[in-house]
């Protein structure tokens, strides 16, 4: 009221007001430029028309005749009523501002206050404008941004379904600055804002996760882990480990970015709430992955297809849910690795038991002998079996190729322990039947010479303890037969109506004597297949002769043949120089002959079996030498008891290692 009434009079004071001091003369353009500008509407517009109500430059400079003292009671009065108006001009500042919908709107703060000061050269600022645009730039616009961050904040669309696009960082590129805005905490306020605004959204998006989850359903697809679903769901909102910002936000003196603890908690909480309903929607599907495998196995047929290891067959058929169990919880894959092991375990037993019957039927129908353990492969699994019975891809193969061991074993064990026995039997039957020459003795080392390292002809592969039995009962066969040839060959030596208890003496190339038991001669000889006999002719004058014949075992040629002479030892006692004895082939003199027919491992073990172990030498010299000294001593045999072996059975047609 007091505001319309001054108006009302304000043409009456304008005359007196404008009337000066007493000589001077108002222009009238300044009278009425005066008056128009004191009875216009208080706005914004006019006041930047009025130029913040002073003469302005440009009107100033359409009249240059005019002194300032003329003008200046108009600017006096003018200045005056702007002054007043500045209580009102604030309030239409504050609501051009409020008229502001949003930051997008708005546009950097720095922009809203400059037009106020706006002039042309040469015009100076009234003190109007200056505090009209301070009180803008430091109360108006701060006000405005404050409230159109907390706007902003509060509109925040917050729903799980538009969370991965949600952006709540603080829009300083909207506001013009990361900082406060005057001295107004826009930043913070921003934060306040957000705060409540996701403090009150949270309950909602955790419900909506809970709906998503309980609609969720399995799907042919591998299954996700928690974090992995989460993910997916929350976008850019599942919160990350981060070690350095975590110590940062247990900080007291931290120094945070506007909302950054806000979004953190809202994100942990939505983050946390999220995980536990995924791990529970993994934790429903068990039940149905569990029927889902046993129906899987149930409708395998054991008597298809190579047999997969447990963990093979597991991989692809858990491979189905899971691509890896990195990340899952044990609760849910335990109790499912275990079920599908178990199922696994369960048809592989099934079809190694199908196929274990089939190759025991096969070897029930085989002859239970030493020739059907051979061609059947001792009874047991061959290669062949076990690469028709797993898969040759499978790395576990391993696993397969035992189970069907065992079990093959365990289905045939009788029979081949009934082999076994039938085979043993077989080779001492060969033996008992065979006569002590070479020649009878060929079907029975045919058979076992394989087993004595022989190599008459092939075995199969394999045989384990079945094959060590059989090579075992053939070397007892061929030692009995070294005993009994010694026997043999002693009792027809005549070695005491010949010899009675004298030595052989034979010379060495040397010169030097070397002496021999002709009972160890005898014994080492038929253990290498020769029979030594010492034989005494006698005359029409009663004139006698001694001599040594040497023959193939059980023939009577080829013979290898030579004279005694009876002679005195130095020391006393009768002794036989052995003389004019053939060579066997390749060798030089009687003393490397007579040591080529006593050598090898066969003589060795006739000497230990009949008690002379203490002669495997054979050999005594006058003088102590080794053995090695022996073979110089006897020439030729010096290179290797290969060479004398081949001397006997070239020269005696004996038969080879390998001969059947």
């Amino acid at each position: 009221m007091p505001r319309r009434v001054a108006r009302a009079l304000a043409p009456m004071l304008l005359s007196t007001t404008l009337a000066g001091p007493v000589g001077a003369a108002m222009p009238d353009w300044a009278e009425a430029y005066t008056r128009e500008a004191i009875v216009a509407p208080v706005t914004l517009e006019n006041a930047r028309k009025y130029r913040w109500y002073q003469i302005g430059a440009v009107l100033r400079s359409e009249h240059p005749r005019v002194y300032d003292d003329e003008i200046r009671p108009a600017q006096e009065r003018l200045k005056r009523h702007g002054n007043a108006l500045f209580e009102e001009l604030k309030g239409q500042v504050d609501t051009l501002l409020a008229l502001t919908p949003s930051l997008d709107e708005a546009g950097p703060f720095h922009k809203h206050c400059h037009w106020i000061l706006e002039r042309p050269p040469g015009e100076f600022p009234t003190k109007l404008q200056i505090d009209l645009e301070a009180y803008c730039r430091e109360k108006a616009v701060p006000a405005l941004y404050l409230r159109l961050v907390t706007e902003r904040a509060q509109k925040l669309d917050v729903r799980l379904a538009t969370l991965r696009r949600l952006d709540v960082g603080y829009p300083g590129h909207l506001v013009g600055s990361p900082g406060f805005v005057g001295r107004a905490d826009v930043p913070g306020a921003y934060a306040r804002a957000l705060e409540d605004r996701l403090v009150a959204a949270q309950p909602r998006v955790i419900a909506d996760l809970a709906e998503s989850f309980r609609a969720k359903t399995l799907g042919g697809d591998p299954l996700q882990t928690d974090v992995a679903q989460c993910r997916d769901l929350l976008g850019p909102w599942y919160p990350q480990r981060d070690t350095a910002r975590d110590m940062m936000l247990g900080d007291p003196m931290r120094s945070a970015g506007a909302g950054t603890e806000a979004a953190l908690r809202f994100e942990q909480a939505v983050g946390g709430a999220c995980r536990r309903e995924a791990k529970a929607w993994l934790m429903r599907q068990q039940p149905e992955i569990d029927d889902a495998i046993r129906t899987s196995f149930a409708t395998l047929d054991p008597n298809q297809g190579p047999i997969l290891a447990v963990g093979t067959r597991c991989t692809g058929v858990l491979g189905r849910w899971f691509s890896s169990f990195d990340g899952f919880e044990l609760s849910l894959t335990g109790p499912l690795q275990q079920t599908c092991r178990q199922q696994a375990q369960g048809l592989n037993e099934r079809a190694v038991d199908i196929r274990a019957r089939a190759l025991a039927a096969r070897f029930a129908a085989a002859p239970k002998t030493l020739d059907g353990l051979e061609r059947n492969g001792w009874f047991g699994v061959s290669a062949d079996d076990l690469q028709a019975a797993h898969d040759p891809r499978d790395p576990e193969r391993g696993e397969v190729d035992t189970l069907m061991q065992t079990r093959v074993d365990a289905l045939v064990r009788p029979l081949r322990e009934a082999a076994r026995d039938a085979a043993l039997a077989e080779i001492r039957g060969f033996y008992e039947q065979a006569g002590l020459a070479d020649a009878e003795l060929q079907p029975a080392r045919r058979i076992c010479g394989p087993y004595l390292g022989r190599s008459t002809r092939m075995l199969p592969p394999g045989g384990g303890d079945l094959r060590q039995a059989i090579g075992e009962a053939c070397r007892d066969e061929e030692k009995r037969v070294v005993v009994h040839r010694a026997d043999a060959a002693f009792a027809a030596a005549g070695i005491e109506p010949v010899l009675g208890k004298g030595r052989l003496v034979l010379s060495a190339p040397d010169g030097r004597l070397t002496y021999a038991d002709p009972r160890a001669v005898v014994i080492a000889a038929a253990g290498n297949g020769l029979q030594v006999r010492f034989r005494r002719t006698t005359s029409w004058f009663f004139w006698t002769k001694e001599n040594l014949r040497v023959t193939p075992f059980g023939r009577d040629t080829p013979v290898l043949a030579g004279d005694l002479a009876a002679d005195t030892h130095p020391s006393g006692g009768k002794v036989w120089r052995v003389t004019d004895l053939q060579a066997l082939p390749g060798l030089g003199g009687p003393l490397a002959t007579l040591a080529c027919l006593t050598q090898g491992p066969e003589a060795t073990h006739a000497l230990a079996s009949l008690g002379l172990a203490g002669m495997v030498s054979i050999f005594v010299l006058d003088l102590p030498r080794t053995g090695v000294e022996l073979f110089l001593a006897a020439g030729t045999l010096s290179t290797s008891m290969g060479q004398c072996e081949d001397a006997r059975r070239s020269y005696f047609a004996l038969p080879g290692p390998g001969a059947s």
